[in-house]
């Protein structure tokens, strides 16, 4: 008499979600403006799928609420400007970003209004 014993292992990842939530940090840069370099960008994703950024360009800060959608490792991202000291308040811009499910976001970004302005950027997992 021959049995066959099959195993099931539970996969052990945390909820598809969890550990893209949390404070990411890192730098943009502006395609049409290489000579202003690498420029301070923050995301903060919360669980509820909201998310808050916070931007520096030119030393001017902007703020802005948004929201994500995870689909496999791949993000997007869509908010709108709220506070700018650069008078850029109301501004749209959509991004799409890789996540490699370590402490990476890279991805790039596009304002779909204003100055229509793209470019890239790439975020490390804080917290």
């Amino acid at each position: 008499l021959m049995l066959g014993l099959l195993s099931c292992t539970k996969d052990n990842d945390p909820a598809p979600n969890s550990n893209i939530e949390g404070l990411w940090v890192g730098t943009y840069a502006v395609d049409g403006y290489p000579n202003l370099g690498q420029q301070y960008f923050s995301y903060v994703i919360k669980a509820d799928g909201t998310l808050v950024t916070d931007s520096k360009g030119s030393g001017k800060q902007n703020l802005c609420t948004g929201t994500w959608i995870l689909n496999g490792t791949t993000v997007a991202f869509s908010y709108a400007v709220v506070y700018s000291q650069a008078g850029d308040e109301g501004i749209v811009q959509t991004s799409t970003a890789t996540w490699d499910k370590a402490s990476k976001l890279t991805g790039a970004y596009q304002n779909s209004n204003g100055d229509n302005s793209t470019g890239t950027f790439t975020l490390t997992k804080v917290n």
